[in-house]
């Protein structure tokens, strides 16, 4: 009997089930009719592309307000906030935590990976083009308005020149490639740059004020720079440390802002005694 009810039941069931999938004398397919299915099918179809044409109506809005050159927050009060932080080079990239520099004089190959970065980092300076010559008074400051470069007004030309740094200097010092950067001697040249924040300017500090550590060096619209050792220890074997230029930065290289090539200025650190 149990048996029997449970076939019969079965049956029934499976004749239900199916009569939902397909039924032929309503003429449904799911408890839907073609007309229902057509209906449902459109309003979906239309919903989903105003919902779709809404979506992108404002993300185009907002991206409208968006300027690719200039974040639309910057400076004091902000994330990328008013103080540029320093990078070094030679920055190796199969080891980006390590700031160590070991290398023994008398085996090339220990020093060959800090002057092949260095040759790297140095060769785009190579590159010309959109750059000038700027002197006396001359700085990145003239081309930057509202947190973008202009082209200079008097120029005649529409292409956004920045300054152009030049190398000659740090060859005739001792910090050239001809003699792998000092390191070929035991007096490696280190370069430490300031990251690039747009609006950024060096601000001189009054006469009377300027530290004791840099006074010697200090010149005005420049960002001069000391490095010593945290440790006593650290400080006898950094030993006497030459800066190149001696004042730092020059300041006309600022501020930073989206140029076709911008060079970016930088100290080098010339290690006379490292031990």
């Amino acid at each position: 009997m149990m048996n029997g009810r449970g076939k019969a039941n079965g049956a029934v069931g499976d004749q239900t089930f199916s009569k939902f999938l397909f039924n032929k004398d309503k003429g449904t397919c799911l408890g839907r009719t073609a007309k229902s299915w057509v209906q449902i099918l459109a309003f979906y179809l239309v919903f989903y592309s105003l919902l779709i044409a809404f979506w992108i109506g404002c993300l185009a809005i907002f991206l409208s307000t968006l300027d690719e050159k200039v974040p639309r927050y910057y400076g004091k009060g902000t994330i990328i906030g008013v103080n540029p932080g320093v990078g070094y080079q030679p920055w190796l990239l199969d080891d980006p935590d390590s700031t160590l520099i070991r290398f023994n004089i008398r085996d090339k190959s220990s020093y060959q990976k800090y002057v092949d970065t260095l040759d790297k980092y140095l060769s785009k300076y190579s590159n010309l083009t959109a750059t000038r010559k700027c002197v006396g008074n001359q700085s990145n400051a003239q081309l930057f308005m509202d947190g973008s470069a202009r082209p200079e007004i008097l120029s005649g030309d529409d292409t956004v020149k920045s300054c152009r740094f030049e190398l000659d200097k740090f060859s005739r010092a001792g910090c050239g490639k001809n003699i792998s950067y000092g390191f070929s001697e035991g007096k490696p040249c280190v370069i430490l740059t300031l990251n690039r924040l747009i609006g950024w300017m060096p601000i001189d500090y009054a006469p009377d004020s300027v530290p004791e550590i840099i006074k010697e060096r200090y010149k005005p619209n420049f960002v001069t720079l000391k490095c010593d050792g945290t440790s006593d220890i650290d400080k006898e074997h950094v030993g006497n440390v030459k800066y190149i230029p001696e004042a730092g930065i020059d300041g006309k290289y600022y501020p930073y802002a989206v140029m076709p090539n911008y060079q970016q200025p930088f100290v080098s650190l010339f290690f006379l005694m490292v031990q």
